[in-house]
C-alpha cells in the first residue's frame, strides 16, 4: 500500500509538473502570424494592419485560456488511467511479491530439500511439488490480482488529490476520464447489441430480449472476423489486461522458486540464503521480460 502509496504521489506529481511546464500559446501565434495574414490580404486586398493582428491574437489567447485546461485535465486522468492499470500497477506488485512471496516460498523448498523433507515426503508416497507448490500457487493466484487491483485504485485516488492542487482538472473530470479509460467500451459484436438493445433498461419482455440475445451470441471483433482479434480485444481489455499480468507475473515468481530450490539435490543449509537471493533476482528480471512481452500484446490492439 504504501509502495503504490509513493508512486502514485510521485507519478502525479512529475506529470503535473509537466502539464504545467506545457505552453503553446507562442507557438501557435506565430503560426497565426504566419498564416493569417498573407488569408487577410487576400481576402481583403491590403495588409493586415498591426490592430487587427492584435485583436486576432487576444481572440486566440481566449481561446487557447479556453481550451487547454481541459486538454491538460484529460491528459493528466488518461496518463494516470492508462499508467497504472496497464503498465505500472501490475509490475510494481509482482516486483514486490518477488521478494514477499517468491522469497519465503523458496527459502522454505530450500529448508525442506536441505533438511530431507522432501526425501521424506516421497518416502511417503507424496508428490514434493503437490505438496508445497499447489497450495502457494492458489493462494498466490487469488492475492496477487486482488493486491494489484487494490494498489492501482490507491495510486488513481491518490492522482485525483494530487492534480487539483496543481491546478489540472476537479475530482468530477478526473473520475469520468479515468472511468472512461478503464472501462471503455468492449468492441465485441454481441456487447454492441446488448448496448444498442439496452437490454438492462427496458421496461418489459426482459426475458424475451436476453433469450434472443443469448441464441445469437457473436464474439467475433465488430472490425474483424477473425477470433484471433477476438482473444487480442479481451485480453487487452484494460482489467483483464490488469488481471492477466498480475496472474502471469506471479506464476512465473512462484516457478522460479520452485525451480531455484528443487535443482539442487543436495543443498545444504548454510546455501539457503543463496537460493532465495537467486530466486529473487531471476524471478524479477523475467518478470520484466513478461512485462515486454505483454506491452507486444498490446501492440496487436487495434
Amino acid at each position: 500500500i504504501f509502495a503504490f502509496l509513493a508512486c502514485g504521489i510521485a507519478i502525479a506529481m512529475l506529470s503535473c509538473d509537466i502539464l504545467q511546464r506545457i505552453d503553446v500559446t507562442e507557438h501557435v501565434l506565430d503560426i497565426v502570424s504566419k498564416e493569417v495574414r498573407p488569408l487577410v490580404k487576400m481576402l481583403t486586398g491590403e495588409e493586415a494592419n498591426a490592430l487587427t493582428m492584435m485583436m486576432i491574437n487576444m481572440k486566440i489567447k481566449g481561446m487557447l485560456n479556453t481550451v487547454m485546461p481541459e486538454a491538460k485535465a484529460k491528459l493528466y486522468a488518461l496518463g494516470m488511467a492508462k499508467l497504472f492499470v496497464l503498465e505500472i500497477g501490475p509490475l510494481l506488485t509482482a516486483l514486490l511479491l518477488c521478494g514477499r512471496i517468491g522469497g519465503s516460498y523458496a527459502g522454505k523448498v530450500a529448508t525442506m530439500q536441505a533438511t530431507a523433507q522432501n526425501k521424506l515426503l516421497r518416502t511417503l508416497g507424496i508428490s514434493a511439488q503437490f505438496w508445497t507448490l499447489v497450495p502457494a500457487l492458489a493462494g498466490a493466484i487469488l492475492a496477487a490480482p486482488f493486491l494489484t487491483a487494490v494498489g492501482t485504485i490507491i495510486a488513481l485516488f491518490v492522482g485525483a488529490a494530487v492534480g487539483p492542487q496543481y491546478g489540472i482538472g476537479e475530482w468530477e473530470t478526473y473520475s469520468q476520464e479515468v472511468y472512461g479509460a478503464v472501462f471503455p467500451a468492449l468492441r465485441l459484436r454481441s456487447v454492441v447489441d446488448w448496448q444498442s438493445e439496452q437490454l438492462f433498461n427496458s421496461e418489459g419482455h426482459f426475458l424475451r430480449r436476453l433469450l434472443k440475445l443469448l441464441t445469437s451470441l457473436d464474439v467475433r471483433c465488430t472490425f474483424s472476423n477473425s477470433y484471433k482479434d477476438t482473444l487480442v480485444e479481451v485480453l487487452t481489455y484494460p482489467p483483464c489486461f490488469l488481471l492477466v499480468k498480475a496472474v502471469v507475473f506471479i506464476t512465473v515468481i512462484l516457478m522460479v522458486a520452485e525451480t531455484a530450490a528443487r535443482l539442487r539435490p543436495n543443498l545444504t543449509p548454510r546455501n539457503v540464503p543463496s537460493v532465495i537471493t537467486s530466486s529473487v533476482v531471476i524471478a524479477s528480471l523475467l518478470v520484466i521480460v513478461a512485462d515486454w512481452g505483454f506491452s507486444q500484446l498490446w501492440l496487436l490492439r487495434q
